[in-house]
């Protein structure tokens, strides 16, 4: 029975409606019925940020990314699931692309914003602004992985530390911002402007079908999942 209701958990579909939270003008998308496409420039507007109407308790999560070419040092591209920004402390998972360093990318997890360390820096094979790759967040009751290409590059089970596993109910998010001041620059290194715009872009992006939740303006700390009964 829980290996069928994890497979019902991780069936998704493409996204069909997305609210700009930052800088509507810098943020393009188009919604048809077999694709989808976003696309987040950083330019002298800064940047943008959006996220899915919808807000879910588990399942996968995933879009084809190409970041921007050029000097992108000192900025952050984000793919993540994340808690209302309203109700603290805020859960995320996500992947964080640093400009500093294109052939790299970093995977997180956490239960409150200032708590870095879950952190961990995965070599890609490759420079990820020179194409569209898959990457997957798979997020269930008690274990997260993060795929790229459909390969699992980490797995993070709720065993590991039961209080500190994401687990409030989540939005798909996607940003892109200057994070120059992080760790004094350490983290992404000092923005330079030298190839204005930068223009990240996300494709057939995905989010679960069964696990919507309605409405979480009173998210409690409960475990319960909300799904669509499938007829057997």
């Amino acid at each position: 029975m829980a290996d069928q209701e994890t497979q019902k958990i991780h069936q998704a579909v493409l996204l069909k409606e997305i609210y700009v939270e930052f800088n509507p003008e810098a943020c393009t998308h188009k919604m048809e019925a077999e694709t989808n496409e976003i696309s987040v420039v950083f330019d002298e507007r800064c940047g943008s940020n959006w996220r899915s109407k919808a807000e879910y308790r588990y399942g996968t999560f995933g879009a084809k990314i190409k970041c921007p070419t050029g000097d992108t040092t000192g900025l952050n591209f984000n793919f993540r699931v994340a808690s209302p920004m309203h109700y603290r402390p805020i859960h995320s998972i996500g992947f964080n692309f640093l400009g500093n360093n294109k052939r790299s990318i970093r995977t997180n997890a956490y239960v409150t914003a200032t708590d870095n360390s879950r952190e961990q820096v995965h070599e890609l094979g490759f420079d990820c602004s020179e194409g569209f790759h898959n990457y997957e967040i798979k997020w269930s009751k008690d274990l997260i992985e993060w795929l790229i290409d459909g390969k699992v590059i980490r797995r993070y089970a709720r065993e590991e530390n039961p209080n500190k596993f994401p687990r409030k109910v989540m939005s798909l998010r996607g940003m892109v911002w200057n994070a120059s001041r992080v760790q004094a620059g350490k983290w992404a290194g000092y923005y330079t402007g030298n190839d204005v715009p930068y223009v990240y872009t996300m494709k057939d992006v995905r989010v679960p079908l069964l696990t919507e939740v309605p409405d979480s303006s009173d998210d409690s700390e409960e475990e319960w999942m909300v799904y669509k009964l499938l007829e057997d």
